[in-house]
């Protein structure tokens, strides 16, 4: 069963997610290059760079723990984060070119209804976790609270009661992203993320790739 504040993270970041998802695809060759220096026949193999990253010290358990789980979620949520920025973008851009109020609501409604067919699959497996990270994500990438999105989009009555739902489930749609004190281990993560060595460390942690992970991680939810 879908948790509440689960149902509401679908409907709000499914209106400001992007139609689209750049996807990458990487084709390797299997034939070794060589060089020939005085005779001798020598064989050319690319190694990747191994990345060591240093782990931040805890005063706790519960604090490695918590870290633990930030490893987890950042892959799994960040993503939609930045879909959430890049959509905010492109609706200011139809609502500059839309003056009627009525067509502004038609308009939120078609994207709502779109994003929603697209992304209700994923999102509804958010975890709690997940949901705050996203919540103070969208607020690091759109510099604005969720709360204000919603209460700009939905009215002020809509971000009032989803407040109060999010709430019951110890949660803050006013949550703000701080990355010089409460969220400074998690914007580390992300400079790590964003710098392309986010493997190397989920690795260290893990034991294996996000992906090989993510897979595993299904594999045990399927035999549920």
């Amino acid at each position: 069963m879908i948790k509440i504040l689960q149902i509401f993270i679908v409907f709000f970041v499914c209106a400001f997610c992007s139609t689209t998802q750049a996807q990458t695809s990487k084709q390797q060759s299997n034939i070794l290059q060589y060089i020939i220096e005085n005779g001798d026949t020598i064989y050319l193999m690319h190694i990747d760079e191994l990345k060591v990253i240093a782990s931040p010290k805890f005063k706790n358990k519960r604090e490695w723990k918590n870290y633990y789980r930030m490893i987890y979620n950042l892959p799994r949520v960040y993503p939609y984060a930045q879909i959430a920025k890049n959509k905010l973008a492109e609706m200011d851009i139809q609502f500059s070119k839309i003056n009627n109020k009525r067509q502004r609501k038609e308009y939120i409604k078609v994207v709502e209804k779109e994003m929603t067919k697209q992304y209700k699959s994923a999102m509804k497996n958010l975890s709690m976790s997940q949901g705050k990270m996203l919540i103070k994500l969208i607020n690091r990438e759109t510099e604005t609270t969720v709360y204000q999105i919603v209460r700009e989009m939905k009215g002020g009555f809509s971000a009032f009661f989803w407040q109060g739902i999010a709430t019951i489930f110890g949660a803050n749609l006013k949550s703000k992203f701080d990355k010089n004190t409460d969220d400074a281990v998690l914007e580390n993560l992300i400079n790590i993320y964003e710098h392309g060595d986010y493997d190397a460390l989920y690795r260290k942690v893990f034991g294996m790739g996000i992906d090989e992970h993510t897979k595993q991680m299904q594999k045990k939810r399927n035999k549920k």
